[in-house]
């Protein structure tokens, strides 16, 4: 009796090992993923990051660069002349009421998206 017992246990749980594995496939994600970064996509293909959201420990070594972007007249000419040449930056910006005088640096992204780091 006592491997009958032991075997329709090791039966049991492995049915609920399988069952688990198809459900854990279609169950949706508890996690929010939309804000596990500091940027704000606006239009496809554009992020706009605000300075003050990598004033934190992680993004520290970003932050301190932007900074000194900021006392840099002609990095931050470059950076508005390019955001404002493109169309799809332009409305990523009009469409969060940001005005281009408030760009401090535009990226590209590996995916070839821009990412716009703004005041």
């Amino acid at each position: 009796m006592n491997n009958a017992v032991k075997l329709a246990l090791a039966g049991a749980m492995s049915i609920a090992s399988v069952s688990g594995v198809a459900l854990a496939q279609t169950a949706t994600p508890m996690v929010d993923t939309t804000t596990t970064t500091n940027s704000t996509t606006m239009a496809e293909g554009v992020n706009i990051v605000y300075l003050d959201s990598l004033n934190n420990d992680q993004n520290r070594q970003q932050h301190t660069r932007l900074e000194a972007m900021v006392n840099d007249q002609s990095a931050l000419s470059e950076a508005q002349a390019e955001a404002s040449a493109d169309a799809a930056i332009m409305a990523a910006l009009q469409e969060k009421s940001i005005e281009t005088m408030n760009v401090i640096d535009v990226e590209t992204a590996a995916n070839g998206g821009k990412v716009v780091y703004v005041k």
